[in-house]
């Protein structure tokens, strides 16, 4: 048992304070990735903590506190993005950020996220990336792995921000091609995670 989720059951305050500042900046990254909106992602994310606090007693004792609270922050981002009620309105009157918003809400409904850290999917991954010509792998893992932006990957790789982009969908189309769709969903929860981990 994870000693923090003892003494978080046990009420502890310190340590429930303590679970929030390692975790917060991760999941407002994710938050706002999704729902474009600073504000609303620092609201998701208190009321992810809320939820936890509320529910500390009920946790299985072998909980890993990350994937719960991406699990439940996940579906805050969910609802906050249906209650925007993007579907209808039509795709031509929407601005290029509700485009954006309203793609992710097909992303999140997906229920991959809660083995986004699986070993088996992690091997599938290497395998599967271990495939790519080498700078192809470098530069996708330059972008999903580290999170560097196009423009500092081009600067770093000495090449276009154009051919950076070619080789990031190259390695995407790789991806989606050996692995099953099961899986390829998944890839994109870990590499956020991953982006997130920083």
């Amino acid at each position: 048992m994870d000693i923090n989720v003892r003494q978080l059951k046990e009420s502890n305050e310190q340590i429930f304070k303590g679970i929030v500042e390692s975790y917060w900046p991760r999941l407002h990254k994710f938050a706002q990735i999704y729902v474009l909106d600073r504000e609303a992602a620092k609201e998701i994310v208190q009321d992810t903590f809320l939820i936890l606090w509320k529910q500390r007693e009920n946790l299985d004792d072998e909980t890993c506190l990350i994937t719960y609270l991406m699990v439940v922050c996940r579906n805050k981002c969910l609802n906050y993005l249906k209650s925007l009620q993007f579907e209808k309105v039509e795709i031509n009157e929407l601005t290029e950020s509700a485009i954006y918003q309203r793609s992710n809400i097909y992303v999140l409904e997906d229920d991959s996220l809660e083995i986004l850290v699986t070993k088996e999917l992690a091997s599938a991954i290497e395998a599967s990336l271990s495939k790519l010509p080498s700078r192809t792998r470098a530069i996708f893992m330059m972008s999903r792995y580290e999170g560097l932006k196009n423009r500092e990957i081009a600067e770093h790789q000495n090449i276009t921000v154009k051919a950076v982009e070619f080789h990031i969908n190259k390695a995407l189309s790789h991806l989606r091609h050996d692995l099953s769709q099961e899986y390829f969903i998944s890839v994109v929860f870990v590499f956020l995670y991953l982006i997130l981990k920083k």
